[in-house]
């Protein structure tokens, strides 16, 4: 080993210094970047010489340009943002659902029944009153538009929710597009030996971005390479190919079931298969993901308050229309219906077309006065006036109307709360796991900063190594001159 073997070494410390640094230029510059996993050189002794008997080193190389990076907390960050986006999606329901329950609004229905009692309760008193009359039928009309405005509200919810499924599936397409793409990239960019970290990165970031999607299962193959299964098996990515996740509106009402199509050719074009059924009515707890907590508000939350509320209603028609048609009207007339029986959910209730003042049944003939139309007959205006405070059986119990609505807000108070609780917990997990990914892979610009300087001086022994061996074969030339 000679003068030669020392610019070698010098050499190979610059060369290691300078991709040292680029590298760290690298991380300072995409200190702000999404999904980014800091870079580190991993640097070896150069194969040892020998000379004169002793083993002497020839420098320094590079043996590898790792990324930070975690396997097992990918996997958590995948299962805990699927399982988050799906309580939020139910969260944000019943948040929009609570108010249309609210009991201390004027015009809610839990108020509306009340007054529409209270009018038979004053009809009682007055039984041949016009102005009684007519605020029977303004109390119950407006007692139906409540019962109308609930359904309304909790029917765009539903409505809304179906809808967004679009949207939804339609994210889930482009990332798994995306997905096939970095594939492609990762392999074409480890063909030529390159360090394909940055594509991993990228990689990964779409993985983490469809499981809040979706729930998904994935692995990664021996090429680096991504492939993703959604919950039932249905392959949306397998290496450079990808699925078309959408929807197909089915049904009356029509929903939108959740389609998939065959895997395709590699972006951008996309040949489907055979198409296969992802998801339908009831599927949305085993899906995952925001895609499956919106299924669930549309085919479990609301149809459940929706259930209740049309339990109330038929309920309310359905009782004060025995009561009703069994009394006599101030005409003489009978078995009159109140509420038009073909209408008995929330979203249809009406008044029967052939009701009016005239024909509202408060009297009923009894042994002291056999004569129902008479002014002051009020016993059936006493009987329906009573149903406001009589107990029902109701698929949660045998409960008055008011007792019954009740328990409806406590219900959605105690399950917005619930959902609450448990998606703020999955938040907070989250979180965690957010900050140990970013300790272990995002970037310090402190610790940059102290690498900058650090290879920045390293390359400057390495430089200095150079002149010293400048000077000492100047040295030797100037000897043998």
């Amino acid at each position: 080993m000679g003068i030669n073997t020392l610019f070698d070494i010098a050499s190979s410390g610059i060369t290691a210094q300078r991709l040292a640094i680029e590298v760290t230029g690298e991380n300072i510059s995409n200190v702000n970047t999404e999904g980014y996993s800091r870079q580190r050189v991993i640097m070896e002794n150069k194969p040892v010489g020998t000379a004169n008997g002793f083993a002497l080193g020839t420098g320094v190389q590079i043996a590898a340009v790792q990324r930070s990076y975690d396997n097992m907390l990918q996997l958590q960050l995948v299962n805990a943002n699927s399982t988050y986006q799906e309580g939020l999606a139910q969260q944000s329901a019943l948040e929009q659902i609570e108010p249309t329950f609210n009991s201390l609004t004027s015009d809610g229905v839990g108020t509306a029944v009340a007054n529409l009692f209270g009018a038979f309760q004053d009809l009682s008193v007055n039984p041949s009153g016009a102005a009684e009359r007519q605020a029977v039928l303004t109390r119950a009309q407006i007692m139906v538009d409540s019962f109308h405005q609930a359904d309304f509200a909790l029917s765009s919810i539903a409505t809304t929710a179906d809808s967004n499924l679009v949207g939804i599936t339609a994210e889930v397409t482009d990332n798994a597009r995306n997905l096939a793409l970095v594939n492609q990239q990762i392999l074409a960019t480890s063909a030529v030996g390159g360090s394909p970290n940055e594509l991993l990165d990228q990689r990964d970031l779409l993985l983490r971005k469809l499981s809040e999607q979706t729930g998904i299962s994935y692995s990664i193959a021996s090429d680096n390479t991504a492939s993703v299964t959604l919950p039932g098996g249905g392959q949306l990515v397998s290496s450079t190919r990808y699925a078309t996740l959408y929807t197909n509106a089915t049904g009356v009402p029509a929903t939108n079931d959740i389609m998939l199509s065959g895997l395709g050719n590699p972006p951008p074009a996309n040949a489907p298969g055979t198409d296969t059924l992802v998801g339908t009515v009831g599927d949305g707890a085993t899906i995952g993901g925001k895609l499956g907590g919106t299924m669930e508000v549309r085919d479990g939350i609301v149809p459940k308050y929706r259930a209740l509320l049309d339990e109330m209603a038929d309920t309310v028609a359905t009782q004060v229309n025995t009561l009703h048609k069994a009394g006599y009207a101030l005409d003489g007339t009978t078995n009159n219906n109140f509420f038009d029986p073909a209408g008995l959910t929330a979203g249809s209730i009406a008044l029967d077309a052939g009701i009016s003042a005239v024909k509202i049944a408060a009297g009923l003939p009894t042994a002291s006065d056999p004569i129902p139309t008479s002014s002051g007959n009020n016993v059936n205006a006493v009987k329906l006036a009573n149903l406001g405070s009589t107990s029902f059986a109701f698929s949660t119990g045998s409960a008055t109307f008011g007792n019954f609505y009740n328990s409806m807000v406590s219900q959605v108070g105690v399950d917005t709360e619930g959902t609450q609780n448990v998606t703020s917990q999955n938040a907070a997990f989250l979180k965690q796991l957010n900050a140990l990914r970013a300790s272990n892979s995002e970037v310090s610009l402190d610790e940059e900063l102290l690498n900058l300087t650090k290879y920045q001086r390293a390359f400057q022994g390495s430089a200095k190594v150079v002149n010293v061996g400048t000077d000492m074969l100047d040295t030797i030339l100037n000897m043998v001159r």
